[in-house]
This record gives C-alpha cells, structure tokens and sequence, in this order.
C-alpha cells in the first residue's frame, strides 16, 4: 500500500514537472531562433558605446599624464637627477 502510494506521488510529481521544464526549454529555444533570426546586435548602439569607451579612455590618459606632470613638479629637479643616477647605474651594472 505504501509502495503504491509512493509511485502516486512520484508519478503526479513528474506530470507537473516535465511539462514545465519542457515549456521552459522550449521557451529558450524560440527566444534563441529569434534572436538569430533578428541579427546580432544594433550596430549604432556597439559604435555609440564605443566612442564612449574611447572618449573615456582618452581622459583617463589625460588625467594620468597631468597627475605625472604635477608630480614631477612636486619633486623637483632633485627627482630627476635621482632617476638619472639609477639608470646609469642599471646601465653600468648590465654593461
């Protein structure tokens, strides 16, 4: 009796499942026909968003390169002298 009850259950529980991971995959499987069947995306829209980027990108440069400069300026010459001084080293040690 237990046993049957059992298969009840298991049964009644795959009628409802099945079909709604059928539906679901089936769902899935349209949507993607669809977007095939559409193209890929805007090409407007990927070339505005990658202006953007670049416009971006373009003012981070310029921000970094002003930051360098300030504070090389910060620094002094003695800075400069101190770079000079380590390079010549490195060379002198690798020569």
């Amino acid at each position: 009796m237990i046993a049957l009850l059992i298969i009840f259950v298991v049964i009644a529980a795959l009628v409802i499942v099945v079909p709604s991971i059928a539906t679901a995959v089936a769902r899935n499987v349209v949507r993607s026909m669809d977007r095939a069947a559409s193209g890929s995306i805007d090409q407007s829209i990927v070339e505005a968003r990658l202006g953007r980027i670049e416009e971006a990108i373009d003012a981070m440069a310029l921000q970094i390169e002003r930051l360098s400069d300030h504070q090389q300026a910060l620094l002094g010459p003695a800075s400069d002298s101190r770079a000079e001084e380590e390079s010549s080293r490195s060379r002198t040690e690798q020569g």
